[in-house]
């Protein structure tokens, strides 16, 4: 009795335990939560960031040119030269009266010297190099976000055109099931004619061959499901085999804008065309470095030394400040030729800019045009949906009454599905098409309406 009882509960927690990770396994999402996720856990976004941080390491660098820069050095030396070694001794402040022999002058023997310099070098002026290079750098900060600002809409873009991929797969495939639940119908239907001898064989086996092509068509649709899930988790950043279930409809959706405003709105804040402006400026500041090279250099520097004939030993002690002003008169045209490298790179941004500003108007002109036929499209198939739908009403009530045929049922139930899965990827197109627009302009659009009725207008 207790091994019964056992192999009962080991049963019942095993059950248990197996519909608890299928909870865990199924993942319902609004598309505004599957494109947050997706921009909280998308791997290609991580290289967008670095790059922004690389920008921000290469700003950071040129704080150099403002500030000092201190070094601390240590030599050890080893000599038997005579000026070396007697001057070693004097920085040592240890010369003594038997130090100034000529034969110990001439003929010193090995001494070894010990040095400690601290050196502060601070830039004064540099033709303007540092306050230009700062500018380029700070240029190249806000193009790295700009750039990771439109890499996050790209991100929003792949995931509207997966999510609304799979809501077509999973609507498509309900499609195919009404379909395949008529169609068993139908086939009920031609077996009680045929059995009644009212109807031949050829209709129920009509019939029949009818429900088997559903059924192919059904396992095709979930398989369409199961690769679409796969797509979405994908984008989103979620573990392999997590089943993700959209919570949202394929909608019908009016877009009021007009091409003209949409237009202005894209070439005035798209984040892409930000960075190209920035990266012209940018290149200017870049002429303006190269430009320095030509111009005199002033530093100051002072140093600290420390002298002992052993390591870190405190004996002589030495100070010394300057300034130097270094002027490359002819550097071999290197300085020349950056310049004519500068404003190269100058004009490649700047024609860059305005092919992609070119490249916006015709983007957002095809998108634009894209949503408005697929506003006509679904129309159009929410028309041809209700016709087919009133035919096969009218072409079943003929049936039973057995004034068609066979082939007339189901001729009319198979343009049924086809018109109501057309109507879905019009409503696909719709939907994706919008998120096309918002990408191509660059910003949310706030200035359409959703109606609720689900494809109709």
């Amino acid at each position: 009795m207790r091994a019964i009882l056992l192999t009962i509960t080991t049963v019942f927690l095993q059950a248990a335990l197996a519909l608890s990770v299928g909870a865990q396994q199924q993942f319902e999402v609004s598309l505004v939560a599957a494109q947050q996720r997706a921009l909280e856990s998308n791997k290609m976004l991580e290289v967008g960031r670095a790059g922004v941080a690389e920008a921000e390491g290469i700003q950071l660098q040129t704080w150099a040119g403002h500030l000092p820069s201190i070094s601390v050095s240590e030599r050890a030396l080893r000599t038997n030269n005579a000026l070396s070694a007697f001057g070693f001794r004097l920085s040592r402040e240890r010369v003594q009266q038997s130090d100034f022999v000529p034969e110990a002058l001439n003929n010193p023997g090995g001494i070894t010297h010990f040095q400690t310099v601290l050196e502060v070098q601070q830039p004064l002026f540099n033709g303007g190099q540092t306050i230009y290079g700062r500018r380029q750098a700070r240029a190249g900060v806000q193009a790295a976000q700009a750039q990771l600002r439109r890499g996050e809409q790209e991100v929003r873009l792949h995931t509207a055109e997966g999510y609304w991929g799979l809501v077509l797969a999973r609507e498509g495939l309900a499609a195919v099931r009404q379909a395949l639940e008529t169609a068993r119908s139908h086939a009920d239907q031609a077996r009680a004619h045929y059995e009644q001898q009212t109807a031949p064989l050829s209709d129920l086996l009509a019939a029949q061959v009818r429900v088997a092509e559903l059924r192919g068509e059904e396992i095709a649709a979930q398989n369409r499901v199961a690769a679409g899930t796969d797509e979405l988790s994908l984008v989103m950043g979620l573990a392999s085999g997590v089943t993700v279930v959209p919570v949202d409809t394929l909608v019908y959706r009016e877009m009021d804008a007009s091409l003209d405003k949409l237009t202005g709105q894209a070439l005035a804040g798209r984040a892409d065309l930000t960075a190209a402006a920035l990266k012209v400026a940018g290149a200017g500041h870049g002429v303006q470095v190269a430009r320095a090279e030509l111009l005199p250099h002033l530093n100051a520097f002072a140093q600290i030394g420390l002298d002992s004939e052993k390591l870190l030993e405190r004996q002589g002690e030495s100070w010394t400040v300057g300034a130097m002003v270094t002027w490359k008169i002819f550097s071999g045209f290197a300085s020349v030729g950056a310049v004519r490298q500068a404003r190269a790179q100058q004009g490649q941004a700047r024609a860059r800019r305005e092919f992609l500003a070119a490249q916006t108007t015709r983007e957002v002109a095809h998108a634009w045009r894209s949503v408005k036929a697929a506003q006509a499209q679904v129309g159009i198939a929410q028309e041809a949906v209700q016709q087919a739908e009133e035919r096969l009403r009218m072409t079943d009530l003929q049936y039973q009454e057995t004034l068609v045929t066979a082939t007339d049922l189901l001729d009319a139930e198979t343009a049924l599905t086809q018109t109501r899965i057309r109507r879905l990827q019009a409503l696909h197109g719709l939907n994706v098409g919008l998120a096309r627009m918002e990408f191509a302009v660059g910003r949310s659009l706030d200035n359409y309406s959703v109606s609720s009725r689900g494809g109709e207008k």
